[in-house]
């Protein structure tokens, strides 16, 4: 890979929306781990309990993961069982590629969609702990899942921009 000036413009696109997806996760993942070893101590070492904590490790979870899949997205670390499609002739394994891109973004617009819906409905209920609107930790799902579908759809330009004929 050349230098960042040589990149093109969807490749710096793919390349920093992974960077912050990778950014917020980690920053998320110290949150969690900073939460629930403050719960530990105060409830083993201090003999009292924080109510809150196990709602921040839920909801920082969630959102971690969320967020964090655009970032897998783009290093291809998303799980696939690949021991068929390799011995399939390649008008085939074409045809299994645009298929597999095509389920996979139907499925994340329909995702998006639902948990939008879901989101809406959610503002006036509050969580039991924290007190916040239920839409705040809901609305990992389809901010994280939009991420994951532009992550997707920036990886297929760059690989047509690139002339990448092969799946």
């Amino acid at each position: 890979m050349g230098s960042w000036r040589d990149l093109g413009r969807i490749q710096k696109l793919a390349i920093a929306m992974e960077r912050l997806s990778a950014l917020v996760a980690g920053f998320l993942l110290l949150i969690n781990v900073g939460d629930i070893v403050l719960g530990i101590l105060f409830r083993y070492v201090m003999k009292s309990s924080i109510i809150w904590t196990e709602e921040v490790a839920r909801y920082s979870l969630v959102w971690l993961v969320m967020l964090g899949a655009a970032g897998a997205q783009a290093k291809g670390d998303h799980m696939s069982i690949d021991f068929l499609t390799p011995r399939f002739p390649r008008w085939l394994k074409k045809l299994s590629y645009v298929v597999r891109i095509g389920v996979q973004a139907v499925v994340l617009v329909l995702l998006i969609w639902l948990g939008s819906k879901n989101v809406a409905g959610t503002w006036t209920m509050k969580t039991m702990a924290l007190g916040i609107p239920k839409a705040i930790p809901l609305m990992a799902v389809p901010i994280g899942i939009s991420m994951l579908l532009v992550q997707l759809l920036l990886q297929e330009l760059h690989r047509r921009s690139d002339g990448g004929d092969k799946p």
